[in-house]
């Protein structure tokens, strides 16, 4: 088949080529003057193999970043793990919004925490919802270990889909293609590989994915930007590719007790993030490593910062409560921490408490003002856990501030 990947050679990384395929669906609904700049041929990416690639070589300087990059994150993963029990949950909800937002999907804190407590329709209907997907599947992701297959893969990106856009679930059976028009990919920015050639880099990218002899950050990295140019779904492929970061962070041992939320270091520069995606197809890897390597940075200080925040929440909650040692109110408390809504439902359940004990401690919540209704309907109701939402917005407006260096 023509540009059929190309053996590889380990002095440089492989470039990207491209195939000549016939275009063959005729637009519908275009002008006379658009329908003639349609070719009836188009040129697809074809990828490189990458799986047994010997090894990954990068400039002296940014060696050297990369190593202080993953002991910063070794560093903070054992100092939050050792001081914020609970993190964890809290930095995956970061790391959602902030995939999320890279995506221009975007919602309140609090819009997001109430999504969380909507009944399954089957369609959901707002960003919120579409968030809400995103923290409900890197939960389940971080759940599992081992290798990665592409049946997980698919799997995620089920879950990220299938209320807001049920249609779109799955490996993609079309061509797709990032900017130009909706009607042809003649003047796309890039076209992604013909569908024929996804479920064959899709296992390369996985056996490359699943090695552990190339690194770590820089590793990472890679294995991303080669997942989103492969492009293996009609949607979601931003927001797949960046639950299976953080997989691939656990798997590494760069985290263990905690998460970093590196999307949210991803969203303080996009443009840089996209552009390293785009050089990467030219056989420079330097720049995705370098972004990888900057967000670590940025989002170690960031999250920190959002530690240090819900540390001096939870120590002022406790000063707010009178109630005896055994009292479900501190159980309760302990998962206000962690959650930006609740209800006695959910309580109940995530606590394993009856109804009645749950309510005990909401109330007493309600009280100390560490609690606030959603509304004043007392079926289903949900509380707002206003200190940990405004923590949280805080902490995704830092994300948009200039850096100074």
């Amino acid at each position: 088949m023509p540009g059929d990947p190309k053996p590889l050679d380990s002095s440089r990384w492989p470039t990207s080529t491209t195939e000549t395929r016939p275009w063959t669906s005729p637009p519908s609904g275009v002008s006379g003057r658009q329908r003639a700049k349609i070719l009836p041929t188009y040129e697809a990416a074809v990828l490189p193999n990458i799986a047994d690639i010997e090894t990954i070589e990068l400039p002296g300087e940014l060696i050297a970043d990369l190593a202080e990059a993953e002991a910063t994150i070794e560093r903070f993963d054992a100092t939050v793990g050792a001081t914020l029990s609970g993190f964890a949950v809290i930095a995956l909800r970061t790391e959602a919004v902030a995939s999320s937002r890279i995506e221009n999907l975007s919602a309140t804190a609090a819009s997001i925490a109430l999504a969380e407590h909507l009944p399954k329709t089957g369609r959901a209907t707002s960003n919120a919802e579409a968030i809400s997907a995103n923290v409900a599947t890197l939960n389940q992701a971080m759940q599992r270990e081992g290798d990665i297959t592409v049946d997980e893969v698919a799997e995620i990106q089920r879950i990220l889909l299938e209320e807001h856009s049920p249609r779109l679930v799955g490996y993609r059976q079309e061509q797709v293609w990032i900017g130009g028009t909706n009607y042809s990919p003649h003047s796309a920015d890039y076209v992604a590989p013909h569908h024929e050639r996804v479920a064959a880099a899709l296992d390369d990218w996985a056996a490359f994915s699943n090695r552990h002899d190339l690194g770590r950050l820089a590793h990472i990295a890679i294995a991303h930007a080669h997942f989103e140019n492969i492009h293996p779904f009609a949607d979601g492929n931003g927001r797949t590719g960046r639950v299976i970061i953080q997989q691939m962070l656990r798997t590494s041992g760069l985290t263990r007790d905690s998460v970093l939320p590196v999307s949210a270091g991803l969203l303080t520069d996009t443009r840089r993030y996209f552009d390293a995606l785009t050089g990467y197809r030219a056989g420079d890897i330097a720049p995705i490593v370098a972004a990888f390597t900057s967000a670590a940075f940025a989002t170690a200080a960031n999250a920190q910062q959002l530690v240090d925040d819900l540390i001096e929440i939870h120590e002022e909650w406790r000063t707010r409560i009178t109630a005896r040692s055994d009292a479900a109110v501190w159980e309760v408390l302990e998962l206000a921490l962690r959650s930006p809504a609740i209800s006695a439902a959910f309580v109940s359940s995530e606590l394993e408490m009856s109804a009645d004990r749950a309510r005990v401690g909401i109330n007493q919540l309600v009280e100390a003002g560490v609690l606030h209704a959603n509304s004043k309907a007392r079926r289903n109701r949900v509380w707002l856990v206003s200190d940990v939402i405004d923590a949280l917005e805080a902490f995704m407006d830092r994300t948009h501030r200039p850096r100074t260096n």
